[in-house]
């Protein structure tokens, strides 16, 4: 019962304006900016808010936003929260904070929480880790006549597996500047250390400073610079800072791999690269120092190859499932003699596993004869009574009756619809979906067999991103710009597209991509509910995202969509349409996310991107190709999978390749080939480029190394822009277990990478 105050500072610069406190509660204006409390200037940086809370609460999430020109939101991935739990009626806390800013926020994201530094949470780092605790768990101890409660809180984002954060300083409680008597934390996620100590008013001025020790409790890594210092205001006992660690090595930089999960090869690929062959990749990247893994879309696309032509935003493709790991699995779950289906299995690899290039007609044929057989084997009655099945399905009970209602409905449209590829032309709607999934209905075998495919490829991928984290490997997933007609999105949901145009791009000819544009209005009337739902089952897998085409977020050309001559909606307002639009989604997951801004680049994009934490895409020949001075928020990338890969470029653009040699190289005479000399050049830039990322296709990676080369580099192009023939159908032409064995060159890359300093964390 009561109230607590909360005297609230920070220091931060504005020439005009207001700094506001936002948040969920009533107290911060349920997250209203306009009736969010203002705080108060004291004079040069020094602003200030004296809160009255109720007591009721134990937690209260705020966050900062300056309204001065352009307005400025504190970064939403480190959440903001105070405790008041163990405080009395009329008790003052101190809150000393400082603006969370995006840039150091991004390494707080999935990509480096749960991956790279997280690894997966292993139970192996669970003893000498930092207790992991809720806010809600924080309790404010009872001060004693002469004493001040002190809470300490550190953003320390950086922190290996196994490694733990503590506080030292000057006061004896604080262990008087020894490392053995520091003072333990507790981590309250996203990277927010707390730990709490009572002092002496007499101590006060504190002086202290983190440290991160390893488990051995070894100091791994001391702050760099002046002790930390802090005053509290009079009549105050409990006081709560606001830190940020501040490690040796300023900025973080790290290195991945691109390649569609359709493109890899090993023993046991049937034809086309698997979810579980991502296990592979990753040995790969831990053995050579890489800790992303970029992939295409995964997305079912029916039967077109593009990944970017997806039918279902949530659905993946059965393209990608292992039918060998099905057999497995019911071999495990029921004891069911599924040798003759793995026998087929292993024929099956055999089978089309030395083609070089992607048969995805035959892939898609054979794959469904053999998943239906297994089926048909377990039986559906057993298939449906698994336990773990039916948990994953009321799960995904938001898309994926939708989804077979669909696909059986589709193949019934096809039968006498000659614009089936048009959802919005289908005689039965979506509505009736319920209908068409329900277990007595005629369509019910279907349905569950569509189920049946939906959760091995679900079991199957989570395999796959689980033994990602634990080898600290993080996994970037791509979502397309737009969704096509048909699709279980655009028929469930149609009034969230403008299906009487079409998304294109000007020019001569006039591009015209044939799917729908967004209907933002209709999206944010509820908060874009389908895009928090795609983006929260993306997590599942991902820990990053690419944004294709990031530029549709602040305008698209809209074309008629039977007619041509289009023009950008919006005309104006960009920066406000891209903040108001990346924000609604960005808050969705705790994904990294980079965007594909490439092209012509409004100004409004970039400084909106830098704001919001996201990453934008630097391909050098489209550049200036300064990778010494490329934004840090930024992804280099020496070739992308719309262009060709740097040997393949340096072939057919020659008068270009002649004029990059000339300016990085400018000795001797532009070789041809080229050799491999070149290329690693050209990945020796990227990885010791100024940007946070360094991602680079493998096709550019095995160029580097002249007996790993393909024999012929046009065909390590996967897609040509505008061109359908040869498109997406690229296969690595080595399995990667070869490349796992490969030990020169891979001890090669990671002696670039960690000369460049990529992946050093303290």
């Amino acid at each position: 019962e009561g109230k607590a105050t909360l005297k609230i500072s920070i220091d931060y610069g504005i020439d005009n304006g207001v700094i506001v406190c936002a948040g969920p509660s009533e107290a911060f204006g349920r997250n209203d900016v306009h009736r969010a409390p203002k705080m108060e200037n004291k004079g040069g940086t020094k602003w200030e808010l004296n809160l009255e809370v109720p007591l009721q609460k134990d937690v209260y999430e705020y966050y900062y936003v300056v309204q001065s020109g352009s307005w400025r939101h504190e970064s939403r991935i480190c959440h903001r929260a105070v405790s008041v739990k163990g405080l009395k009626d009329g008790d003052v806390v101190d809150v000393q904070d400082r603006f969370r800013s995006t840039k150091p926020a991004i390494l707080a994201t999935a990509a480096f929480d749960r991956a790279i530094f997280g690894k997966g949470s292993d139970e192996k780092f669970r003893e000498s880790s930092n207790k992991e605790v809720k806010q809600d768990d924080l309790r404010w101890d009872i001060e004693e006549s002469g004493d001040v409660t002190v809470r300490f809180s550190v953003y320390a984002p950086r922190v290996e597996a196994g490694h733990s954060v503590w506080v030292t300083g000057k006061p004896e409680s604080m262990g008087a500047w020894s490392s053995s008597k520091a003072v333990p934390m507790v981590h309250v996620g996203h990277r927010i250390y707390i730990g709490q100590v009572k002092v002496k008013k007499s101590d006060i001025p504190l002086q202290y400073k983190y440290q991160i020790a390893d488990e051995s409790g070894n100091i791994a890594c001391s702050e760099e610079g002046d002790n930390h210092q802090r005053s509290i205001n009079d009549g105050c006992t409990y006081m709560m800072t606001d830190d940020a660690f501040s490690y040796p090595t300023k900025n973080y930089r790290s290195a991945g791999v691109a390649l569609p999960v359709s493109g890899i090869k090993t023993r046991d690929s049937t034809g086309i690269g698997e979810f579980l062959d991502l296990k592979k990749v990753v040995d790969w990247c831990a053995e050579t120092g890489l800790q992303l893994i970029q992939v295409l879309p995964i997305n079912d696309s029916g039967e077109d190859p593009s990944p970017y032509s997806a039918s279902s935003s949530f659905a993946l493709h059965p393209s990608y499932i292992r039918p060998s790991s099905m057999c497995e699995y019911y071999e495990k779950k029921y004891g069911t003699d599924m040798s003759g289906l793995k026998g087929w299995s292993r024929a099956l690899v055999e089978k089309l596993n030395s083609n070089w290039q992607i048969d995805h007609p035959r892939v898609m044929e054979e794959k469904k004869k053999l998943t239906d057989a297994i089926f048909d084997k377990v039986t559906q009655e057993k298939v449906l009574e698994d336990e773990d099945f039916q948990k994953w399905l009321k799960k995904q009970d938001h898309w994926v009756k939708t989804y077979a209602a669909f696909k059986v409905q589709l193949n019934k449209e096809r039968q006498f619809n000659n614009k089936w590829w048009d959802s919005s032309t289908w005689t039965t709607r979506a509505s009736q979906a319920e209908a068409i999934v329900h277990p007595h209905g005629q369509d019910y075998n279907q349905v569950a067999r569509v189920y049946f495919t939906q959760y091995h490829l679900h079991v199957q991928l989570l395999e796959a991103t689980a033994y990602a984290e634990k080898k600290g490997v993080a996994l970037k997933g791509d979502i397309p710009i737009g969704v096509t007609r048909c699709s279980a999105d655009v028929w469930a949901e149609p009034h969230l597209f403008k299906l009487d145009r079409n998304a294109g791009a000007p020019g001569d000819p006039e591009q015209n991509w044939g799917f729908p544009p967004y209907n933002w209005e209709a999206m944010h009337k509820d908060g874009c509910h389908w895009w928090r739902r795609r983006l929260v089952h993306m997590e599942q897998y991902f820990h990053a995202y690419r944004i294709d085409h990031i530029l549709g977020f602040f305008r698209m050309w809209e074309i008629p969509a039977h007619s041509s001559g289009g023009h950008y909606v919006p005309e104006g307002g960009l920066r406000e349409m891209g903040l108001r639009n990346l924000r609604a989604i960005q808050t969705a997951s705790n994904m990294l996310i980079c965007g594909e801004d490439l092209g012509n680049v409004p100004d409004e994009v970039p400084p909106v991107l830098n704001e919001l934490g996201i990453l934008g895409l630097r391909i050098q020949r489209w550049c200036d190709g300064h990778t010494w001075k490329y934004d840090y928020m930024s992804v280099a990338a020496a070739s992308c999978h719309d262009c060709s890969p740097c040997r393949l470029w340096w072939n057919e653009e020659w008068g270009s390749a002649e004029g990059w040699y000339n300016f990085f190289i400018g000795q001797g005479q532009c070789p041809g080939g080229p050799p491999d000399w070149v290329i690693q050049k050209i990945i020796k830039l990227h990885a010791e480029s100024t940007s946070m990322w360094t991602i680079n296709p493998i096709q550019d990676y095995l160029d580097m190394w002249e007996s790993l080369r393909s024999q012929n580099c046009k065909n390590d192009i996967i897609n040509r822009p505008g061109q359908t023939e040869g498109c997406w159908v690229w296969r690595c032409h080595l399995r990667m277990e070869k490349i796992l064995e490969a030990t020169e060159f891979n001890a090669f890359l990671k002696k670039m990478l960690t000369e460049a300093g990529r992946g050093k964390a303290y």
